[in-house]
């Protein structure tokens, strides 16, 4: 028989939640009172019987009601996993990967310490011609990675603070009215939402995961700032994940400003990181510029994963404070700095965050439109 000492330990390491559905069990979801809902379930049957689900594995009878023998469940996943129609999806194999995954997952979420939780932020949007989301489960477990636990809150649904701006109107790249209508939705986001919790303190910490246009994720850096304390996140096209590479060999990419032109009139910024941007792609109007490009340093050309650490984009970062330092200092004058190139997603929402309203001049966005780069949207 199982011992009560092996079911304290099997409901605390699976958080007192199901390993399989992860639904909470120590709390009626009709009356709201501490109920114990949770069953032992064997993963090796408790007897070598052929009516014992998976019992004629070869696991030594006496190690059977052992707690790495059990998994906590709800009473509907009991069922399903020793259901005889069933015992082929649900094999031994398959039920301890389920059982690892969950109590480690709880460990881990565990073992952030206090002050490390983070409300998360997903803005959604259009790329290309295609709608693209991030999924809630994707941005917890990046969270994670990075040491900290995610909170969704300020929603009825906890999925979090959301910026859906997949249904705007057809996202012609080209069209100003797609711009405006998105910045119209980031803005209503803000002022019902964002700023007031961060002014009464329930944001203290924000992890940003953000899809769209990048003119868009300009935008939302700049009403983000760099007063609260925010961690970027990006998709790595080598994981196909949204967690910072922990494992991954540090390739120290850094990023160097080569300016070229004169100094007059207004000043443009070429982000030239994640693809090349040529001379003869600078819109007509801009060639007397002065132009600052940003390009990886040493003999690295741009590429998509060419930032691959925090530390990486806080280097591209570095790069467009020395940029806007240069402008304030030396280019007074300038009406406009005009923004365009090829460059991670995070980097544009780092772009806005450090961009001071106050003291630089606007920006004005450059957009590729049928292979010429187009102004769709300013930054005041």
């Amino acid at each position: 028989m199982t011992s009560e000492s092996t079911t304290r330990q099997l409901l605390v390491r699976s958080g007192g939640r199901c390993a399989l559905c992860y639904a909470e069990l120590l709390t009626s979801e009709f009356t709201q009172e501490a109920v114990y809902l949770g069953e032992r379930a064997h993963i090796v049957g408790r007897s070598t019987s052929s009516k014992s689900p998976r019992g004629q594995h070869d696991l030594p009878v006496e190690f059977r009601d052992d707690s790495d023998n059990l998994l906590l469940a709800c009473r509907s996943c009991h069922g399903e996993i020793d259901t005889r129609p069933n015992l082929d999806a649900f094999t031994v194999e398959q039920l301890r990967e389920l059982k690892q995954r969950h109590e480690s997952r709880i460990a881990q979420i565990l073992s952030v310490p206090p002050g490390r939780d983070t409300a998360v932020l997903r803005m959604h949007g259009t790329i290309g011609h295609s709608n693209v989301a991030i999924d809630r489960s994707a941005a917890a477990t990046a969270v994670l990675a990075n040491g900290r636990c995610a909170r969704f809150p300020l929603s009825h649904d906890p999925t979090g603070i959301e910026i859906d701006l997949r249904q705007q109107p057809s996202p012609d790249i080209g069209h100003r009215e797609y711009y405006d209508g998105c910045r119209q939705a980031i803005d209503n986001a803000f002022s019902r939402r964002i700023t007031p919790a961060v002014e009464d303190g329930t944001i203290r910490h924000l992890s940003v995961f953000a899809l769209a246009r990048w003119p868009l994720l300009v935008y939302l850096g700049a009403l983000l700032g760099d007063k609260l304390e925010i961690d970027v996140y990006q998709r790595h096209r080598a994981t196909d994940s949204w967690a910072w590479p922990v494992d991954t060999v540090d390739h120290g990419f850094s990023f160097e400003v080569v300016c070229q032109g004169e100094a007059t009139g207004d000043v443009a910024l070429v982000l030239s990181m994640s693809a090349a941007v040529h001379v003869h792609e600078v819109p007509r109007g801009l060639e007397g510029c002065r132009v600052y490009r940003v390009t990886p340093a040493g003999c690295e050309g741009p590429h998509s994963d060419v930032v691959d650490s925090p530390a990486a984009l806080k280097s591209a970062e570095a790069a467009l404070r020395a940029v806007l330092a240069d402008v304030e200092q030396h280019r007074k004058t300038a009406r406009r700095l005009h923004v365009l190139g090829a460059a991670p997603l995070s980097v544009f929402v780092a772009l806005g965050r450090v961009v001071n309203r106050e003291i630089h001049p606007p920006l004005t966005l450059h957009d590729r439109v049928n292979g010429q780069y187009r102004p769709v949207m300013e930054v005041n």
